[in-house]
């Protein structure tokens, strides 16, 4: 029996995030109940309203999230359109607008669609399954119950909601640890579980949930008894402390390493680690995401100067705005029928360029602050960019892509320092999503990080990793053994990467990089 426990025992389930809940339950309804058919005429009306609404409601949340969240759902306006046609046609021929839509969507292949899913069930309910309507008239900290949990619902979360149980049965494959629903909830701080439909079912409104997620298998108790509650309210204060404590407990450096461990940052706002060694990777197009128009140069020096200023003397690398693909800036579009991303994009962009270069330039005059390419193809890239520069700052080049790898060494020779992208070095190597595959680390990656160090070295560049890989305990030994230089992880992690590593050798992670490699 786990500790806290009584007799009364919990139910176990998947833990997607981490953390300690407890409070009273505000379950979400399942679909609405099916209307009758009146014309098809009305039916088509109905549908397209909500088709139509749905699509609003995913616009307007794009332009309200900041930049880092809400590009997880710009996918969702296209799977939206591409649905329209089908569905008004299946109406047109006879069909109820909600089985139109349940059998267009019965298999969610991806959180999006079962978000896209929820938003056209709404539109026909006319909201009567809001998690908003759900949540008014009910006070104090609630936990969110629900079979089928979309992006949207956590997004709009308010904060007294402050944990989740939705259901994950067999043929649920919607909601995983890399999924848009769970970066959400992570990047929120909500403990999420996945348990077995029938328990959601058994919950009731108003219900006491105790939610644990910091062991594995994950719990919830249910309307548990008051000697369960209070062991589940102290272990809650103890697990906050030693969050802190973890984050004090790290301050010394991995000299037996040789490595550092710097912070990946997006927000003025974002909580940095006293002892990161460095921001390792400024996000710059999510800090200014939020705006319609490109920030100004006294605006962006300002917020250099203010971030350097929080980690003191440490490296700050700034990476030019990365935009393009699927993290599209209004003031930095690409040309009609380009796909053109990150340095290529800012080439063809002169004037934000440069702007973008004063900034730093400026901000580097008080504090090290360094400029980082991303998607950079060759050497051409970086000289074309310190030319630009004047020469004033340093120049890194991100190598995300394996035609950068296999141009590693005239990118090297070019760059004053190199950053390892693993998240896209992954997924176009591996074909699976950039999270999940940098979580499984592919033998064919590990020997391009492998070359990569190589002909950095071989030119006196230090190399370091900023992707998911760097942020997750194996990883990052992993990295450590192929002969990494810098670790930069997302400041949630960095405790939890710096004790995993705290007490290793670099034998133990030399011998943990061979064993992946194999």
């Amino acid at each position: 029996m786990r500790e806290g426990t009584t007799a009364e025992g919990p139910e176990l389930g998947l833990a997607i995030v981490e953390g300690i809940a407890i409070g009273r339950a505000v379950v979400w309804a399942s679909d609405p109940a099916p209307r009758p058919v009146t014309t098809i005429a009305r039916e088509h009306l109905r549908l397209d309203r909500a088709i139509t609404r749905a699509a609003s409601g995913v616009e307007e949340m794009v332009r309200l999230l900041p930049r880092a969240e809400a590009e997880l759902f710009e996918p969702e306006i296209a799977i939206l359109s591409e649905l329209r046609p089908a569905l008004l046609e299946q109406v047109d021929a006879g069909e109820r607008a909600e089985d139109s839509v349940n059998e267009a969507t019965s298999v969610a292949s991806t959180d999006l669609l079962a978000d896209a899913r929820a938003r056209l069930l709404d539109g026909l309910a006319h909201d009567e399954r809001s998690v908003e309507r759900c949540l008014e008239g009910r006070d104090g900290d609630r936990v969110l119950v629900t079979s089928a949990l979309t992006p949207s619902v956590v997004a709009s979360l308010p904060t007294r909601v402050v944990g989740i149980v939705a259901a994950a049965g067999d043929a649920d494959r919607a909601i995983g640890r890399a999924s848009h629903a769970a970066i959400l909830a992570r990047s929120r701080d909500i403990p999420l579980v996945l348990i077995g439909p029938e328990i959601v079912r058994a919950v009731h409104n108003d219900d006491t949930v105790v939610l644990d997620t910091t062991t594995t298998p994950g719990a919830m108790w249910l309307s548990p008894i008051a000697t369960t509650l209070l062991a589940a309210q102290s272990r809650r204060e103890a697990w906050m402390r030693t969050r802190a404590e973890e984050e004090t407990s790290v301050v010394a450096p991995l000299d037996h390493l040789a490595i550092e461990v710097h912070v990946n940052v997006s927000s003025l706002h974002e909580h940095i680690p006293a002892a990161a060694e460095g921001i390792g990777l400024l996000r710059t197009e999510i800090v200014f995401g939020h705006r319609r128009e490109e920030p100004s140069e006294a605006e962006q020096v300002g917020a250099l100067r203010a971030l350097a200023a929080r980690v003191g003397g440490a490296p700050v690398f700034v990476r030019l705005f990365d935009a393009g693909g699927d993290k599209p800036l209004p003031w930095l579009r690409a040309p009609p029928g380009s796909e053109a991303r990150g340095i290529e994009l800012l080439l063809r962009h002169p004037a934000v360029l440069d702007t973008q270069l004063r900034a730093i330039t400026r901000a580097a005059q008080r504090a090290d602050i360094r400029a980082l390419l991303p998607l950079v193809r060759s050497a051409k890239d970086i000289e074309c960019v310190r030319t630009r520069a004047g020469g004033r700052v340093s120049v890194g080049a991100m190598v995300e892509t394996p035609d950068a790898v296999d141009r590693i060494g005239e990118i090297a020779s070019a760059a004053d320092f190199v950053s390892i992208g693993t998240n896209d070095l992954f997924a176009i190597v591996t074909g699976y999503g950039r999270v999940d595959s940098a979580l499984s680390p592919d033998r064919r990656v590990l020997i391009m990080i492998e070359n990569v160090l190589t002909a950095a070295h071989a030119r006196g560049r230090k190399v370091s990793v900023c992707g998911e890989m760097a942020g997750d305990a194996h990883g990052a030994r992993i990295l450590v053994g192929l002969g990494i230089d810098a670790l930069s992880v997302a400041t949630g992690r960095f405790a939890k990467v710096k004790l995993s590593l705290r007490d290793v050798s670099l034998d133990d992670c030399r011998e943990v990089a061979r064993e992946a490699m194999r």
